[in-house]
């Protein structure tokens, strides 16, 4: 009986000083929780994880103020893309009819040699001042010498804040769906 007894802690001890060892070797277990999470919301915004998670960065207007959603709707109109700050550079956030922000942004950047394309109200595209490429309201190609479309990233809007993820969003708005 004592040399089952002698066993049993032999097991235990073990047992225990191994968990502390992979407790102590992998910490960052932890961490990477974080890193899910904002990819989780920055994804699937209303998924009950995320309820109050806020991923990415504020969206601000031309003067660095951040844009609060009940200011901003009633002066926008659907069809006319908004530029605004927030990331690295800026982005145009597209507005549907509502008027509501639509789920993506678009990133100015011309695909072609990476100039910053400007929205032209009275054409209803984008222009790449340095070699000429266009394209619609979406961001599609309309124009070359660019062959691709302008990149998208993510918009979350949130507890009356308009935040920015530099990700494309889970859903191309601009990819036909195939049944």
């Amino acid at each position: 009986m004592t040399n089952n007894r002698r066993q049993f802690l032999k097991y235990m001890v073990t047992g225990t000083a191994g968990t502390v060892a992979i407790g102590l070797l992998f910490p960052a277990a932890s961490q990477s929780e974080k890193v899910d999470l904002e990819k989780l919301c920055s994804a699937f915004p209303h998924n009950s994880q995320c309820e109050n998670y806020l991923p990415g960065v504020r969206a601000e207007d031309s003067e660095g103020k951040p844009i609060e959603v009940s200011e901003f709707l009633p002066n926008a109109k659907a069809g006319i893309p908004v530029l605004v700050k927030g990331l690295p550079k800026v982005a145009y956030l597209v507005i549907n009819d509502g008027p509501k922000i639509a789920e993506y942004g678009i990133n100015p950047v011309c695909t072609h040699l990476g100039c910053t394309v400007e929205w032209k109200a009275e054409r209803s595209r984008f222009e790449c001042p340095c070699h000429g490429s266009q394209y619609d309201g979406q961001g599609r190609v309309v124009k070359g010498p660019a062959k691709l479309s302008l990149p998208l990233l993510t918009v979350v809007v949130k507890q009356n804040q308009i935040r920015l993820v530099d990700r494309k969003p889970a859903i191309d708005p601009r990819e036909k769906i195939k049944n």
